[in-house]
């Protein structure tokens, strides 16, 4: 105990508030430059700008307890309270953050009116604004030695004011304290209770034991803060910590959801480019390639060429066999291609069964590119046309291939698939397992084609059937002269392109599907005609023969519509007789069996067309209800003297075996008519008895034939 020394002016407690300072200082330049990296966070800065204020409040009680005299005493003392008021907005703020409570915007516009308040008196007030008047005292000596400056007065009402907002603000920081205790952030609360209840007991022991009970005694405020800035200071480095280590890992969550997210966008990507059963490149891909070859070639002056290659009997597989056959199929076919795909080539899938290949462009002329593209499409025709294994099938299939040289003229990447397209179509026709290098001709023939085919989808759906449509007669008579009836024949007087025979439309309608109207129409106007001739008394005793396409039979109900349509106008189903060609029983046989049955019952004859020429079978043949037999006119044409045994009198006698009627087309000849009389054919039809003739000639001559004897 130094007590009887000299007091010293310096020593432990001077220490102390240097080192509170310090600390305090550090702490909030510390928080300042967080929170300004973290973005201007509310709790980092409230926190920076307390920790600030309290350096100043502990370097104003330094100066106030080595003050040498009443008027620096007096600077020190105004200038604490200066830093304890300039503290209340922060502290408020940051135990809001702290604690997660949102403060309105009023209660801090109330406090900051109150600081304001507390900062003009405290500047007005000649004697700070805790006293109305001040002295200084003897001061104090700790027991080391140390003596400290003193001083001491009469408590203004706004002193008292200030001690009780002082209160009012730290209870209410225990009670948030206890909210976030209550919400199971023990930890967190524990901290910020523990420096709020060393603080308040600082200030009880100020207000109580100093100025109440006169304890001669040093104010510890400042030190009580010291807690508060260390614990604070560790609590929100630990949060801040923990909010690093949050973001670290959403870091790493979002770089493997990035890495998650672009291998999403490859896989996307290549399933919107490339065929899933295949692993070729889709349709969208070889648009991309095409596209990008085509106008490289344009600019370079180079060839290229894209073959379109279609196998020839996998739908006949894949229906037969099942689906999961023709993709294994498909799969194989993909691998045989590839394999003979030259360097450079791309291979695609464009649906189905349909396959291309664009072969790389090459400096040349377009025969050089020409004879490339033959010679692959040959090799790969060769590789396809040998059997392929699936599963514990051994499977043949074949395919057709057309070929389109770019640049040639064309406008773009879509017109050089339509003349692929074109060029495969011919392949097709040709008799498959070929190839069909696109000309230009065939762009004119597919244009006319397409021309024919708006043309007649316009007549029918515009009404106009009857003004470009008519039906030619052909008479059938027997050997001795007699009317056995007449084949209607179809004629289009095309707006543009004339007069066409059937064999010119015929086809297209069947391919796009318009002919069951095309049909109908036929149907409706042979009944009209026969409804005419009954009318005006024409001598017509006969069959009116009509034309039935293969894809009309397999149309559901085709015998109740037929039956409903030709009563309606009128007529017996037993005057028209309805021509069938042996196409028609390919497809389905059981079907058209039971479509003709139908037709039978209904009371329509039935006649098998352009017979011999087809693939039916005899066993097939005594099973179909028909009346006659019409036998083609190749045979016809071969009735020559050098012809010892000819085809046309077994087809004679295989009708008559049956019961059925053998009629002969195409005689233009009288010793081809003399043959047949011989032969013991039933009817007879051809130049030679009558050429076609529509409604006014055929009307003619059936008055002429009425008067000619037999």
């Amino acid at each position: 105990m130094l007590v009887d020394a000299d007091p010293m002016g310096f020593g432990y407690f001077t220490a102390a508030l240097i080192a509170t300072t310090g600390i305090a200082l550090a702490s909030g330049v510390q928080f300042v430059v967080i929170g300004l990296w973290r973005r201007r966070e509310t709790i980092h800065l409230s926190y920076a700008m307390l920790c600030l204020c309290l350096a100043g409040l502990a370097l104003g009680n330094l100066l106030l307890r080595t003050a040498g005299g009443l008027a620096e005493a007096t600077t020190a003392l105004r200038w604490m309270i200066v830093m304890s008021t300039l503290s209340f907005l922060p502290f408020v703020v940051f135990i809001g953050a702290y604690t997660g409570t949102a403060i309105a915007w009023r209660a801090k516009l109330v406090l900051g009116a109150l600081t304001l308040l507390f900062l003009w008196l405290n500047w007005v007030m000649p004697f700070t604004l805790f006293y109305t008047q001040l002295v200084a005292t003897l001061g104090d000596v700790l027991p080391w030695g140390e003596y400290l400056y003193g001083v001491t007065g009469a408590i203004s009402v706004w002193g008292w004011a200030f001690h009780l907002a002082s209160y009012a603000m730290f209870l209410w920081a225990l009670w948030r304290a206890w909210r976030q205790y209550r919400r199971g952030e023990s930890m967190l609360a524990l901290l910020l209770g523990i420096c709020l209840l060393v603080q308040f007991a600082a200030l009880l022991w100020g207000d109580i034991a100093i100025d109440w009970l006169g304890v001669r005694s040093p104010y510890l405020d400042a030190f009580a803060f010291l807690p508060f800035v260390l614990l604070m200071s560790l609590s929100l480095a630990a949060q801040l910590r923990q909010r690093s280590m949050q973001l670290e890992r959403a870091r790493q969550d979002l770089e493997a959801e990035a890495h998650t997210r672009r291998e999403a966008e490859l896989s996307l990507r290549h399933i919107a480019y490339h065929d899933s059963l295949t692993g070729l490149p889709n349709r969208a891909h070889l648009l991309d390639r095409l596209a990008e070859w085509h106008a490289d070639a344009l600019a370079r002056g180079q060839h290229g060429a894209l073959l379109l290659i279609d196998l020839d009997n996998f739908k006949t597989i894949n229906d037969g066999l099942g689906h999961h056959v023709g993709d294994h199929l498909l799969q194989a076919i993909a691998d045989r291609l590839l394999a003979v795909v030259p360097t450079g080539a791309v291979l695609a899938r464009l649906g189905g069964d349909e396959f291309v290949l664009l072969l790389e462009r090459l400096q040349g002329t377009p025969d050089d590119m020409q004879a490339r593209a033959q010679q692959v499409a040959t090799d790969m025709l060769a590789r396809l046309a040998e059997p392929v294994s699936v599963g514990s099938r051994v499977l043949a299939v074949g395919a057709s291939v057309g070929v389109a040289i770019f640049p040639a003229g064309e406008q773009d990447v879509a017109d050089l698939l339509r003349r692929a397209d074109i060029a495969l179509y011919r392949a097709k026709a040709a008799g498959r397992g070929t190839v069909r290098l696109f000309l230009p001709p065939m762009q004119q023939e597919a244009d006319t084609r397409l021309t024919l085919e708006r043309g007649l989808r316009a007549a029918l759906e515009q009404g106009s059937m009857d003004a470009q449509f008519a039906l030619h007669f052909q008479p059938q008579l027997s050997p001795r002269g007699e009317l056995l009836g007449a084949e209607a024949l179809l004629r289009w007087r095309h707006p543009h392109l004339g007069d066409l025979p059937p064999a010119e439309f015929i086809p297209m309608a069947e391919e796009t599907g318009l002919i069951h109207a095309l049909g109908n129409w036929v149907v409706g106007a042979a009944c009209a005609s026969i409804r005419g001739w009954d009318r005006d008394g024409v001598p017509f005793r006969g069959r009116l023969a009509v034309n039935v396409s293969a894809w009309q039979l397999v149309q559901p109900r085709l015998a109740a519509l037929f039956e409903a349509q030709v009563r309606a106008a009128g007529i017996e189903p037993a005057r028209l007789t309805l021509e069938l060609t042996e196409s028609a029983l390919l497809q389905d046989f059981d079907s058209a069996l039971a479509t003709m049955q139908q037709l039978v019952a209904a009371g329509f004859k039935l006649a098998l067309d352009d017979f011999g020429v087809g693939y039916s079978a005899l066993s097939y043949l005594q099973r179909l209800p028909l009346d006659m037999l019409k036998i083609d006119r190749s045979f016809v044409s071969e009735l020559t003297p050098e012809v010892t045994r000819p085809l046309a009198g077994f087809i004679i006698d295989v009708a008559h075996r049956l019961g059925i009627v053998a009629v002969a087309e195409g005689v233009e000849t009288v010793s081809q008519r003399q043959t047949l009389e011989q032969m013991g054919c039933d009817g007879l039809q051809g130049y030679l008895i009558c050429r076609p003739l529509d409604d006014a000639g055929f009307r003619r001559w059936l008055g002429e034939h009425e008067l000619r004897p037999a």
